[in-house]
């Protein structure tokens, strides 16, 4: 995989962004994604690279080439999740239904006071799980992201909620890990996202809708480090403002030596790609990541 997802430009201005935000939160939630039509057009038509993207992932997924209408519902679906969260995160969400699956899990940890590690994916919309589910049954999270590549529509957002964004850490800190094992410790959770890597950092080939990709070793490389369980998460956009929350085991525990190493990354990761392609097949149009996945030159 290239760095592409990084250096790919946010395809956006300022103006239309709070245009936008301004029209759902001061018109209302019809008028908005009635707007989504037009929205969606636009990008479909102009973001070449992205829709080349698009094509490529629902090729495999689909088992054929795409119609129009297919890829124009998977932009669309995407833009859905973002007016989704404009309403989450401006605590106006009590129109939402969601459907949680796998909770249980999650309490059991949580009355044993054991920390763990929660990897999502962009599959669905994580934003929403980390804005609504999580804040309100109050973990203690603390969210590790990279530098996004789309700094416009973060700023927008974090106005919209800066609370929500206090407990994220950025991987490319120096001090990015400083403190979370005091974290973890007492009983918190870390959150990041396995299906992006960056060349440089350790990673690892897997298997994914049936071609190698690359996959980042952190999620694997951080459950060793603070001898946690690692959950898996979802949260699939299934129509207008509903959406099912999937958590599930991926390890109990993740220890391995030295020489185990490089096999334990590809065992976790592998099992991870798995079931990223389970939640993929049962929604198709659920993933968001726009730029070429399967690219290995970098």
């Amino acid at each position: 995989m290239s760095r592409s997802w990084i250096t790919q430009k946010e395809r956006s201005t300022g103006f239309w962004l709070r245009t936008i935000v301004w029209i759902a939160l001061r018109l209302g939630r019809p008028i908005a994604r009635a707007l989504l039509y037009p929205i969606t057009a636009y990008f479909l038509i102009f973001a070449d690279r992205s829709r080349q993207a698009s094509i490529a992932y629902l090729t495999r997924i689909l088992g054929r080439a795409p119609t129009a209408r297919e890829i124009f519902r998977h932009y669309h679906t995407f833009a859905e999740t973002l007016l989704d969260r404009v309403f989450v995160f401006a605590d106006r969400d009590e129109f939402f239904e969601i459907r949680v699956n796998g909770f249980e899990l999650l309490e059991k940890l949580i009355a044993d006071k054991r920390g763990f590690l929660l990897v999502g994916a962009h599959v669905g919309s994580f934003e929403i799980l980390r804005g609504l589910g999580l804040r309100h049954k109050g973990l203690p999270v603390k969210a590790l992201v990279y530098g996004e590549n789309s700094p416009k529509i973060n700023a927008i957002f974090k106005t919209l909620n800066p609370d929500l964004f206090k407990d994220i850490v950025s991987v490319g800190s120096a001090n990015a890990l400083l403190g979370l094992d005091e974290h973890v410790a007492r009983g918190g959770v870390v959150a990041l996202l396995g299906d992006r890597s960056v060349h440089g950092e350790k990673r690892v080939l897997c298997r994914f809708l049936g071609e190698d990709a690359w996959f980042p070793a952190a999620p694997v490389l951080l459950a060793n480090l603070f001898k946690v369980p690692v959950i898996l998460f979802v949260c699939l956009h299934k129509g207008d403002a509903r959406y099912d929350v999937h958590f599930e085991l991926l390890a109990d525990r993740v220890a391995f030596s030295r020489d185990e190493r490089d096999e334990k990354i590809r065992e976790c990761m592998q099992h991870y790609a798995d079931r990223l392609e389970h939640y993929c097949r049962e929604a198709p149009y659920n993933w968001f990541n726009f730029y070429d996945f399967w690219d290995r030159s970098g």
